[in-house]
This record gives C-alpha cells, sequence and structure tokens, in this order.
C-alpha cells in the first residue's frame, strides 16, 4: 500500500518529535515543576524516631528525606559560653556542631521556604509544617540534655525563641495543646519541674512509660519513652515471648488511652533476625516511634 505525501509528512513528523525523556529533562527544575514548599515533596510520614540523629553526615535532612517523623540532638551547654554544643560525649565536640548550626537554622529555613508570604497564603490561619505531603504533620525534636538540666534547659529554651515568634512550635497555654510544625521534647537531663512550672510553654517533657501516672498527662509529655530491655529483661533471639509481649501492650495501650505517644529504647540490633522481630512486634503493638540508628533499614517495615 503507497502511503500519500500527506501521510508520510505526518509520519516524519511524528519520528522526529522530541523523546519524552528528553522533554522531561528539559523541564525537570523549571518554573512549572518547582514550588517554594516542595523541599519534602514525594516524602511520605513514617513513625520513626533518628536516634542520635547528629550521628549522621547529614543531620536532620538525612532524616527528612526518609520521611521520619522523629529527631532527636544530645546537647552540651558550659558556663560562660552561649553556645549549645551537639556531641555523643565531650570529645565529640568542636565549634562548628551546635544546635542552632544543625538544628534551628536548617528548621527556620525549611519552614520559612514551606510559608511564603504572597497574595495566595495571605489568609493562610496555620503556619505549613516540614511535610509537603502532609503540612499539618509535627516534626518531634528530641533535644537530650546532657549537662545539668537546671543550668542548660533555660538556654534551650532562649534558643527556641525566634521558632515560637513564628509560630513555628507546638504549644502548651495551661489549658491547650495547640500543634505546629514543630514539638520540642525535652529528654536526658531536661528538668520535669521546670516543664510542669511553666503553664505557657513551646516545649514538653519526656515521659516514663513504664510508669506513667496522673503527674504525666499529654500536656506534659505528648510522648513516653522507655528501654525496652529494662521493662521486659532479657530477650530471646526469637523476640518478645508471650508475657513480654503482654507486658508492653499493656504499657502501650495505657499510654494511648491518656493520648500520649509510645517510643521504646534499647531494642536489641544483633542479631539481625532479633532486630527484625522485635521491629515487627513494637509496630504490632501499635508504639509510634520505631526507634532506629540505621534509618533506611526501619523506612522499609512501613
Amino acid at each position: 500500500m503507497k502511503l500519500s505525501i500527506a501521510a508520510l509528512t505526518l509520519l516524519a513528523g511524528a519520528v522526529s518529535a522530541t523523546p519524552i525523556a528528553t522533554e522531561l529533562l528539559s523541564l525537570e527544575g523549571g518554573i512549572n515543576t518547582r514550588y517554594s514548599s516542595d523541599i519534602t515533596r514525594n516524602i511520605f510520614c513514617k513513625g520513626i524516631h533518628s536516634h542520635n540523629d547528629y550521628w549522621r553526615d547529614v543531620p536532620l535532612y538525612t532524616a527528612l528525606s526518609l520521611g521520619v517523623l522523629s529527631v532527636e540532638a544530645d546537647v552540651w551547654h558550659y558556663d560562660d559560653d552561649d553556645t549549645i554544643y551537639v556531641g555523643h560525649h565531650t570529645a565529640a565536640l568542636n565549634a562548628q556542631r551546635t544546635f542552632q548550626n544543625l538544628y534551628l537554622d536548617p528548621l527556620m529555613d525549611i519552614l520559612t521556604q514551606n510559608n511564603p508570604n504572597n497574595t495566595f497564603t495571605v489568609n493562610q490561619t496555620s503556619p505549613n509544617g516540614v511535610w509537603d505531603t502532609d503540612s499539618t504533620q509535627t516534626l518531634y525534636l528530641f533535644v537530650d540534655l546532657k549537662t545539668d538540666g537546671d543550668a542548660t534547659w533555660p538556654y534551650i529554651v532562649e534558643a527556641l525563641e525566634p521558632l515560637n515568634e513564628k509560630g513555628y512550635l507546638t504549644t502548651y497555654n495551661g489549658t491547650d495543646v495547640t500543634y505546629g510544625p514543630i514539638t520540642v521534647i525535652g529528654t536526658g537531663n531536661t528538668p520535669y519541674d521546670y516543664v510542669v512550672e511553666h503553664t505557657d510553654r513551646y516545649y514538653f517533657y519526656d515521659g516514663p512509660i513504664a510508669t506513667l501516672n496522673s503527674s504525666y498527662p499529654a500536656t506534659v509529655n505528648p510522648i513516653a519513652s522507655g528501654s525496652l530491655s529494662q521493662i521486659v529483661g532479657d530477650i530471646a533471639p526469637s523476640g518478645l515471648n508471650k508475657t513480654q509481649y503482654a507486658t508492653v501492650k499493656k504499657l502501650i495501650d495505657d499510654a494511648h488511652d491518656a493520648g500520649i505517644m509510645t517510643r521504646f529504647w534499647e531494642v536489641a540490633w544483633w542479631p539481625v533476625s532479633t532486630r527484625n522481630t522485635l521491629y515487627r512486634q513494637l509496630i504490632g503493638l501499635g508504639t509510634d516511634l520505631l526507634n532506629a540508628d540505621d534509618l533506611e533499614l526501619a523506612s522499609t517495615f512501613y
């Protein structure tokens, strides 16, 4: 069958059209594909706690890239020095690795980017969080005090004030908790009395999951944590036995009944089969934050 000249012309045009892969490359990064709040686009939130987040080559951003809902920084403060340092022990501290540099400044940058001030946002009543896929989801920022709590915590409060002024922190007004893009949880040497005595605040406490009582309501500690090994004792390679499983289930259920989220640390990481079994058991029991050092691995369980 012979094709007409018109048909041949159309066919030639179709063959010479720009391949779609080339077209995609030309459009990527253009004004039609980029937007202010897309730093976390296509990232879905997962109930994971980035244990010792500052250990990572790129703290905070690595956790956010995997959809991790909670990060943790060990902090140190010394007399006659306003700087808050971040590190696991004193030998790891240096002038560059500070709470401001690793967490507060990046979070301010991200939230500023996610909350552009323009004609489209003029009527927005609450700020967007760090997540483009879920702008109302808060990011939990655990601040683990390694130096004296009474001396250190006021410096943490002062350092957080710029984020609070922007409306980016979860707050408590003496009656209600209003969730914002970031929820600060004091742990380690954080002084419980200091937290509860301030009824107008933008920081909270890491409650003791094993001994929760009326002194630890959700308005003080929206999250309660505890050592899994200390709570249940020795764990067999096959994971939690029936008694241990029931113990953990009761702690989680009681916390949830009080409106409190849960997290368990000191989860065996070796052998791998035991760790994986414990991860599955804890997720099955309904724990809210899976305490993890290997974030990529933990993200595969969701």
